[in-house]
């Protein structure tokens, strides 16, 4: 009986000695380690998809972008969205916008007609002031076209913070500082995928933006009192088979020229 008692005692304390053990090279992993196995999981991906919402304040007033995702190698990818309120970039908020190539265009869909803008750097690119920037986070990862917005190649400017739940996922947690920009990252601590970031733009610093672009003084931009947009990703799912014809927008005022073979 003792016998048996030592056993199990044993084997509860190997147990939790692996449990531990294995909580402490998770989290012990640097800010590096973990940027680095961040992108090379994306990196790794044959096709990625999510849903997910945009919340930016601006002044006091709360606007909302949902948006769709879809990417696919070699450069495959659809980002669909919708804006529930007058955007500061666009006021065509109740139409569904979608930047796409579904393989033989680049496209980029506002309102005004489907425009072919060339490559996908430069079609992300301008979709992000329509799609409050949801065109970049991801996209711009999974293809590794530099953003600013994802994951980027220094992050000798990130700090940690403690970790958090973005929905029911464990995240790490990294911020950063630019100018009066702030940047906050969360990602997953199993999947190693963004599943959360906010940019936050002090008064000052928006002000000053403004000032500058409008050619005003600051006397006139004082009203401006920050701005923070915070983007979730949701519904994340990798690596399932995608057909061309989930390249194509399903916005009802545009017409697919070809089929999908």
């Amino acid at each position: 009986m003792k016998y048996l008692h030592f056993k199990l005692a044993l084997a509860i304390s190997v147990v939790t000695t692996g449990v531990l053990a294995s909580d402490v090279t998770v989290d012990s992993l640097s800010t590096s380690q973990i940027f680095k196995k961040a992108g090379e999981n994306y990196a790794s991906l044959i096709t990625y998809s999510d849903e997910g919402k945009i919340a930016t304040t601006v002044d006091g007033t709360i606007l909302t972008t949902t948006f769709m995702t879809r990417l696919a190698r070699p450069n495959f990818y659809l980002v669909e969205w919708q804006q529930n309120g007058d955007s500061v970039y666009s006021s065509q908020n109740a139409i569904a916008q979608a930047v796409w190539c579904s393989g033989t265009g680049d496209f980029l869909e506002t309102g005004n007609g489907a425009q072919d803008e060339g490559s996908p750097d430069v079609a992300l690119d301008l979709a992000a002031s329509y799609s409050d920037e949801a065109s970049t986070t991801i996209p711009m990862t999974f293809f590794k076209i530099p953003s600013g917005n994802g994951l980027d190649d220094s992050v000798s400017g990130e700090r940690r913070q403690p970790d958090e739940k973005v929905g029911p996922f464990d995240c790490y947690v990294f911020s950063s500082e630019s100018q009066g920009r702030t940047r906050t990252l969360w990602i997953g601590k199993e999947d190693f995928l963004i599943h959360q970031v906010q940019t936050v733009i002090s008064s000052e610093a928006m002000q000053a933006a403004v000032a500058q672009v409008m050619e005003e003084t600051p006397e006139t931009t004082a009203f401006l009192h920050g701005f923070t947009s915070t983007e979730t990703h949701t519904n994340i799912v990798i690596n399932k088979p995608l057909a061309r014809s989930d390249f194509i927008p399903a916005i009802p005022h545009f017409a697919p020229r070809y089929e999908d073979n």
